[in-house]
């Protein structure tokens, strides 16, 4: 069942029309994190589109009601059973073409929080020529802890939106029917997904790995009770110290859940100060390399000129 928005000759439904519309999936947990996130793209999209395949009574229909996204009659919401990721996707992108269909997408996840420079980005995106179908940005990946990250990757912010533009693949699912080049901007934003419990992020993988993913998977009866530094061991040599700011909008949720996660960063703290010399000398390489990466894509005009503040 759909509710929300619909589109007619309104003045709002013209500029979701004209804008970026972002699309959102959302599962029967709940998303620490959903409301930052949403009000930190709240000026950078037009209209929010949510598959929400939670079952029951959904933990998220306050908040996306109180969003800005509700509050402004910008909010389409459906509520369909989850049988894989694409087909959740797709879900959105045919809400997305009953909607108006805004000539851009925005690519979005509960637990991503942006900065304040993705609305001027998003402003600008009628500027991107159209030989270019995609715009990156980095994500810093916090891992175990608000202090640590395990890397700056790049990750699809934006995309066109054409009829034929359709997801594939239950799990790490892959966009098709775009062939147009990707440009990267300078700019980096937060993902807080595998900050929270270890057995969250170990429910995490068995969901995945049910649909065909693979990793290391725990048995349903071990998640009470394991060995979080022996699961999490591959993870922590590559732990790099966060010294920049996390997003304003991100900080009050940040605060109400350090002391309920103390235990689990303090053993992320412990191992990482741990770590022996050579180690901590590794990723100071790294993370060097991770800051010029993404700093490095301001010599392009272009790249520069989209995400200046």
């Amino acid at each position: 069942m759909s509710r929300g928005l619909r589109v007619g000759s309104d003045p709002l439904a013209i500029e979701h029309r004209l804008g970026v519309a972002a699309h959102l999936i959302l599962g029967s947990r709940e998303e620490p994190f959903l409301a930052a996130m949403l009000d930190s793209i709240a000026s950078a999209a037009t209209l929010l589109i949510v598959n929400d395949n939670s079952a029951g009574h959904s933990p998220h229909e306050t908040i996306l009601r109180r969003s800005r996204f509700g509050e402004d009659g910008a909010l389409i919401v459906d509520r369909s059973p989850f049988t894989e990721f694409a087909a959740a996707r797709n879900r959105c992108l045919d809400l997305h073409r009953e909607s108006g269909a805004p000539p851009w997408i925005m690519f979005i996840d509960a637990d991503e929080v942006h900065a304040p420079r993705i609305a001027a980005i998003a402003r600008r995106l009628s500027e991107v020529p159209g030989i270019y179908d995609f715009v990156d940005g980095y994500t810093w990946h916090f891992f175990g802890s608000f202090d640590y990250y395990t890397s700056i990757e790049r990750r699809m912010m934006f995309f066109r939106y054409r009829e034929d533009v359709r997801w594939e693949g239950a799990v790490h699912e892959r966009l098709q029917g775009l062939g147009g080049k990707r440009l990267a901007l300078p700019y980096v934003y937060a993902h807080y997904g595998h900050t929270l419990t270890p057995r969250r992020h170990a429910e995490k993988g068995r969901h995945y790995s049910s649909l065909g993913a693979p990793g290391n998977v725990l048995r349903e009866e071990e998640l009470d009770d394991f060995d979080v530094s022996r699961y999490f061991a591959p993870v922590y040599p590559r732990m790099l110290r966060f010294t920049a700011a996390h997003p304003q909008v991100a900080s009050s949720t940040i605060a109400m859940l350090r002391p309920h996660l103390a235990h689990h960063h303090r053993l992320t703290d412990a191992i990482v100060k741990g770590h022996p010399l050579w180690l901590k000398v590794r990723n100071a390489v790294r993370k060097a390399n991770f800051e010029l990466r993404w700093r490095f894509r301001r010599i392009n005009p272009l790249a520069r000129r989209i995400a200046a503040l």
